[in-house]
């Protein structure tokens, strides 16, 4: 028995199980999971009211904190804090991707707070500026040390073009931001941090969850496909665009705020990050790269796969993309 247990005024689980990536108990249909945490009481406060609300709209697989004895969320083992969160696993039989997505949306545009914590909704401009400044001297340390750090190696040729397209994520957000024509889905509601497809995981770790506009999580679904050749066609992405959209149609405002996301490329800085905190191989970042040829080809076809829906939104191109 974990000795958190003793801290909380349940009855003790009867079965641990190995799980991953916390130790994690069972008992009858509960899942009990014992997480690290840094937080305070205020900000598990705030995860708390969400994920009560997710799960009185039929989210249960969402790990929701329990108060313990002292009727606090944060418990102190030895010089660790801990939450203890339950969950119930979602059923086998349940919606696809998009459908999953979009109704995990319209229950976050129900929650009737403003969350104080969590919240990145209108602020992505300051949050890439950001992003792009950390890089730049992140890239610039590297770039001065002696002996040559070996992420040079993946950074040398490639930094530049990296800076380059999320600059230019930064300009169509601010051509994004001009666009008047938006409705009631471009609200903000629960979303993810970086959304890989958790709506159809057997749980949802509350920390993951953030209060954004969907899109966020639209793009982030959207973003695999374009690393494929003729990623536009494949099966896959159409069916979630077309589940997603019958459930939450986009705004021009929305459309346009994806294509910007879109521009971001999250995905070459996240690898960088990855490369920077493991044994991760050259190869697979070259590998990568490579993948971003494929990448633009699907931005370029990207507005004419829904001509439909564009022919009357001033939607504007970069020119880079269309030479």
């Amino acid at each position: 028995m974990h000795p958190i247990f003793l801290h909380y005024p349940i009855s003790v689980p009867s079965k641990q199980i190995n799980a991953q990536p916390y130790p994690t108990y069972v008992d009858q249909n509960n899942y009990y999971f014992i997480i690290p945490i840094q937080q305070e009481e205020d900000a598990i406060w705030e995860k708390y009211v969400i994920s009560n609300h997710l799960h009185q709209n039929n989210f249960t697989n969402v790990t929701q904190p329990i108060r313990n004895i002292h009727n606090q969320f944060v418990t102190t083992v030895g010089k660790e804090k801990f939450l203890l969160c339950f969950a119930r696993k979602k059923q086998t039989l349940d919606s696809s991707p998009g459908q999953k997505l979009a109704h995990f949306h319209q229950t976050g545009f129900q929650f009737p707070y403003q969350p104080q914590t969590i919240s990145t909704y209108g602020n992505w401009k300051n949050l890439w500026v950001n992003k792009i400044d950390q890089y730049e001297a992140l890239y610039k340390t590297y770039y001065k040390q002696q002996p040559t750090q070996p992420i040079m190696r993946v950074l040398a040729d490639v930094f530049p073009y990296m800076v380059g397209l999320a600059e230019n994520a930064v300009q169509y957000l601010n051509i994004a931001e001009e666009e008047k024509n938006y409705h009631m889905n471009d609200q903000a509601t629960l979303t993810f941090s970086r959304y890989s497809n958790q709506c159809m995981d057997d749980f949802i770790w509350i920390h993951e969850i953030v209060y954004d506009h969907p899109i966020r999580d639209v793009a982030e679904s959207i973003r695999p496909f374009l690393l494929k050749e003729r990623g536009l066609d494949d099966k896959e992405f159409q069916q979630f665009m077309g589940e997603y959209l019958a459930i939450c149609p986009l705004s021009p405002f929305a459309w346009k705020l994806l294509y910007a996301r879109l521009l971001l490329p999250i995905h070459l800085f996240d690898k960088i990050d990855q490369y920077r905190d493991s044994d991760l191989g050259e190869k697979a970042w070259h590998r990568l790269v490579e993948d971003q040829v494929y990448y633009e080809q699907n931005l370029k076809q990207f507005f004419s796969l829904f001509a439909v829906e564009f022919r009357d939104m001033d939607i504007i191109q970069l020119d880079w993309l269309l030479d």
